[in-house]
């Protein structure tokens, strides 16, 4: 679900191995107080769920939380010593009115976006925060989704071994990712269609993708 606000572009920013991003990804998504709140997005997620190597960097690690646990979000990262407020939105010049579009944190040397998202009747709102020292200009953006179950969108997966995390269902990740159509998207559409998805949620989630709306609420130099 951050994919369409977030995923950075690896080739211009270097990004990280597939094997730093993952651990950086399981350490959020399996940390006391973010496990069960914290749902992985993405380019990860196929691999996460499979167990195999992507084979690419990636450009950070993209995490939805709703918008009411962004303070465990914050409370988590600075007990880490991982908090820098010039990566919160919250700290952004050109959010006047202080409304969280989330935070962003270095993990283990991995970017990691904390996205909140709130349901409004069926429709779901995910919000993120552009950076200028990540994207070169900052915004506060929210993509919309009508007509969408939370329940086609998140789940709890079972990885191999058996640790059990908040993830973004795999016909959603595919979703965003037909939608995207990017190169290097077709690689995680493979591994997904390899995994397997079950096709009338795929269907519904697509309908959603199809009608969403990316709206720019502030931007800044």
């Amino acid at each position: 679900m951050a994919l369409p606000l977030g995923g950075r572009d690896e080739g211009a920013r270097g990004g990280a191995p597939f094997e730093r991003a993952h651990a950086a990804a399981l350490r959020v998504l399996t940390a006391p107080g973010l496990a069960g709140r914290a749902y992985l997005q993405g380019g990860l997620v196929p691999w996460v769920a499979s167990g195999c190597d992507s084979g690419r960097p990636h450009g950070d690690v993209d995490v939805s939380v709703r918008l009411g646990d962004m303070p465990a979000v914050r409370a988590w990262l600075a007990a880490e010593g991982l908090y820098d407020p010039a990566l919160d939105s919250l700290s952004l010049g050109c959010n006047e009115n202080q409304n969280d579009f989330g935070a962003h944190a270095i993990v283990d040397g991995v970017l990691v976006s904390f996205c909140p998202f709130r349901f409004e009747g069926r429709e779901l709102r995910q919000r993120n925060a552009a950076l200028a020292a990540t994207d070169g200009f900052d915004a506060l953006l929210e993509a919309v989704f009508p007509s969408v179950e939370e329940g086609d969108l998140f789940e709890g997966r079972t990885l191999p071994g058996g640790t059990v995390v908040g993830c973004a269902t795999l016909e959603s990740v595919r979703a965003a990712k037909v939608t995207s159509g990017r190169e290097k998207d077709a690689y995680d559409v493979a591994e997904i269609d390899r995994i397997g998805y079950d096709p009338a949620r795929y269907a519904r989630v697509a309908t959603a993708y199809a009608a969403m709306r990316i709206e720019c609420v502030a931007h800044g130099g």
